[in-house]
């Protein structure tokens, strides 16, 4: 599930927000943030890709038409050169651009697709530029080098590496194209002046809006990051929990896989944060939460603070067989940090866990699920603590919400 947190997926080593700056400015987020980042940014500015290249398509359909009507008949040759690199090359790299904001196999190629295609439009332009300013056809030069360049840099949502691609074969185009058909030396320098300041405004644009749109990108994932996760053990919180679950439990439906929910308690907790004080009962929960959050290392598995000192762990497609192998890693691992505490028989801080397990054909709601592990965690703690008990949801003829209460014992806490 996408249950990697936003601090994990920047480069480690140092304080976040020193990540977050090295992140901005190298342009570069770790994977996979980078990713989700260039989905959201293409998804953004998809619309207006299409819309300002459907808005050029027409606007080259109605000067063309222009141009047919008021053709100047000792220009004819130069016409035929014109309108064959406006058929042969600017209008096929503008529908690949459009095909680009629908076609799948495209979309996800976007910014390398878009930023050739927008290369060739404006080669194809800067020739066509040439072609008329040198038989003074100045008809076809007001279509622009310059509006193509800015089309390109700036309305196809492309990012600041493409974009400084683009501008530099845009400016390298109007050299050799005029220089070709012999424009001027003093009209070149001029038009080049032109632009390569129009490049040089387009780059830095791009690269201060990246950089804005990847800062606010950040402060969004972490303010959503926030939200999901338990402040003190950082951990999914039950809200997000109950989300995911439902989400989870889909899936499995659907592909026909076993669940296993395991119900983890810190045994005698209230008595220990009663002793130790509340900073230490804080660490041990960070303790607990960690080793429970080090478990959940597949794919589709992942931990929440469930309430209190109790914690949960899905566990998606684990075999039958090895369904007792995983809780009792957590329960000697805990076990193993040797965390002293006078309320325990052991003398260290010790979990009691209730694992329930569902085949993929367990006739079983996802509240049933959960509520076998309610019952597994209510007995092992009866039973003494410190203990695993086991129960196949799709085994129990408990009804759901109807919960089996074990033997009266001590204290549940």
């Amino acid at each position: 599930m996408d249950a990697a947190r936003l601090d994990d997926a920047l480069p480690g080593g140092a304080d976040v927000s020193l990540r977050i700056k090295r992140s901005i400015a190298s342009l570069t987020f770790e994977q996979p943030l980078e990713t989700q980042f260039r989905d959201d940014f293409q998804a953004r500015n998809l619309v207006r890709a299409r819309v300002s290249t459907l808005i050029y398509l027409v606007l080259l359909g109605v000067l063309t038409a222009i141009n047919l009507l008021g053709g100047a008949a000792p220009a004819q040759e130069v016409l035929g050169s014109i309108f064959k690199l406006r058929a042969g090359l600017l209008c096929p790299a503008l529908l690949v651009i459009l095909a680009a904001t629908y076609v799948p196999i495209l979309k996800k190629h976007f910014q390398i697709v878009v930023a050739l295609a927008a290369t060739v439009a404006g080669i194809a332009v800067n020739w066509i530029t040439a072609l008329a300013a040198i038989a003074s056809l100045p008809q076809f030069a007001q279509m622009g080098n310059v509006l193509v360049l800015v089309y390109g840099c700036l309305f196809l949502g492309l990012l600041y590496k493409p974009v400084v691609f683009v501008a530099s074969a845009s400016v390298l185009a109007f050299f050799v194209a005029a220089l070709s058909v012999g424009i001027p030396p003093g009209t070149v320098a001029f038009g080049g002046a032109l632009m390569t300041a129009t490049a040089l405004m387009a780059v830095l644009s791009a690269l201060r809006v990246e950089r804005l749109v990847r800062m606010n990108f950040i402060e969004t994932r972490m303010l959503n990051d926030a939200a999901q996760r338990d402040g003190l053990t950082g951990l999914f919180n039950r809200r997000s929990f109950e989300s995911l679950t439902k989400k989870l439990w889909r899936l499995a439906r659907r592909e026909h896989q076993p669940l296993q929910f395991l119900l983890i308690d810190i045994d005698h907790f209230k008595e220990y944060n009663d002793w130790h004080g509340h900073q230490a009962g804080d660490d041990c929960l960070r303790t607990v939460a960690h080793i429970i959050e080090s478990s959940a290392n597949r794919p589709f598995d992942f931990s929440a603070r469930y309430g209190g000192e109790e914690f949960a762990l899905f566990v998606y497609g684990q075999s039958l067989e090895n369904v007792a192998v995983l809780p009792e890693q957590i329960r000697e691992a805990v076990l193993a940090e040797q965390i002293p505490h006078h309320s325990a028989s052991t003398g260290m801080v010790t979990v009691s866990i209730g694992s329930a397990y569902l085949g993929p054909d367990g006739n079983r709601s996802l509240n049933g699920l959960i509520q076998a592990a309610d019952e597994a965690l209510y007995e092992a703690k009866s039973m003494g603590r410190n203990r695993i008990v086991y129960k196949d949801a799709g085994q129990l003829q408990t009804n759901t919400g109807s919960f089996r209460a074990a033997p009266p014992a001590t204290k549940a806490g």
